[in-house]
């Protein structure tokens, strides 16, 4: 949720600084990371309990796996067929992530 509220404002700031078209690269480069991350968390997370500990690892190493190529190829795609501002489709991207870092530290503050 935390990844989704900083895409939403990177956007918002996209687009008052420059214009339509750097909002849209910065949510787009939001997604390139909120995509992967969400399918990993699908993928680690769908065995638990003692007995299932072999899938557990399993589908954790496969869900790492995939959210770094899907990560790749969303960017490439992003790239490659839009006219995207690189700068603001990064910034994006890289607010996305510290923001999946950072939001259990604020959770656990408020608690």
């Amino acid at each position: 949720m935390s990844q989704l509220v900083v895409s939403v404002g990177t956007a918002i700031l996209a687009f008052l600084v420059g214009q339509t078209d750097a909002a849209m690269a910065a949510f787009l480069g939001s997604l390139s990371a909120i995509l992967p991350n969400a399918l990993f968390g699908w993928i680690a997370f769908r065995y638990a309990g003692a007995r299932a500990n072999q899938q557990v690892v399993k589908s954790f190493f496969v869900g790492e796996g995939v959210k770094l190529v899907l990560t790749a190829v969303l960017l490439s795609l992003v790239l490659l067929l839009t006219n995207s501002n690189a700068l603001w489709l990064l910034t994006g991207f890289i607010l996305a992530v510290v923001a999946q870092w950072i939001a259990p530290i604020l959770f656990l503050k408020s608690t």
